[in-house]
């Protein structure tokens, strides 16, 4: 699986996110203060408030998730190939999503 520039390419874009999320959440971690915002809208304003241990558990479950999916793509090279490129290539999703989060949040607060 190691062999194939196509997924190490995949793994390397997802490292490359996550080492950006991570060098941006971690500085800025520990000033947030109780009510930050985590999500708003224009219309409607501020929609959910949360502390820093929200903003934790939504990473470690996006992390996790990450995990699950490249323990998936691993077992499931040799058998479907297409399916182990799609798990790795929806890594890449979630990482963005998480890196938008992660700006906005940082962004806000």
């Amino acid at each position: 699986m190691f062999k194939r520039k196509s997924v190490l390419l995949l793994l390397g874009i997802n490292a490359l996110f996550l080492l950006v999320i991570l060098a941006l959440v971690l500085p800025k971690l520990g000033g947030f203060t109780y009510p930050t915002i985590i999500h708003f809208d224009r219309w409607n304003g501020v929609d959910f408030l949360g502390s820093q241990s929200d903003i934790v558990g939504i990473l470690l479950t996006t992390f996790a998730f990450i995990v699950i999916n490249l323990f998936l793509a691993f077992k499931l090279f040799k058998k479907d190939a297409f399916l182990s490129y799609f798990f790795l290539s929806i890594n890449i999703l979630i990482s963005v999503f998480l890196l938008m989060f992660s700006a906005t949040v940082i962004g806000n607060n």
